[in-house]
């Protein structure tokens, strides 16, 4: 009989990201990504998600160091947010992990604002980067959580 290693998870535990938002710190939408692995939102799903989205982008203020974070569940799926000086990102998963996401938001919303901040500081400049906005958000859909890009 083989021994399995300490620490090691079923499949099933996983997320699968159905989701991730980029939002300007005005509250405007930067970029989307989805993905085309898991099924889609029923109406009745996306109204709450919707909403916890609009008002954590809209009502949290950032930290003068760090980023806020929150959390929330949905029956099977959840939403994480983090919110920086310039952007919010917020990624709608299934599963019950959320740490290794959470690490992931907190990196891509740090190293975008780092290499992009004086297009951040207004919104028209925000807009001339939709897609770099669009390409550093796309990598939370194709790898696994917690990995470095």
């Amino acid at each position: 009989m083989m021994a399995l290693p300490f620490g090691l998870r079923a499949r099933s535990g996983r997320r699968s990201v159905r989701a991730v938002y980029l939002f300007h710190r005005s509250g405007d939408p930067l970029a989307m990504v989805a993905s085309n692995y898991v099924p889609p939102f029923q109406a009745e799903q996306l109204e709450p998600v919707l909403g916890a989205v609009r008002d954590f982008v809209e009502t949290s203020v950032p930290k003068t160091r760090g980023y806020r974070q929150t959390s929330m569940r949905f029956g099977e799926e959840g939403l994480v947010a983090v919110r920086g000086r310039y952007v919010s990102a917020c990624a709608v998963y299934r599963g019950h992990r959320e740490g290794p996401l959470r690490r992931d938001l907190v990196r891509v919303v740090r190293d975008f604002e780092d290499g992009n901040s004086g297009s951040l500081e207004t919104w028209e400049g925000a807009t001339t980067l939709a897609d770099s906005a669009s390409n550093a958000i796309s990598g939370l859909m194709e790898r696994p959580a917690g990995t470095a890009a």
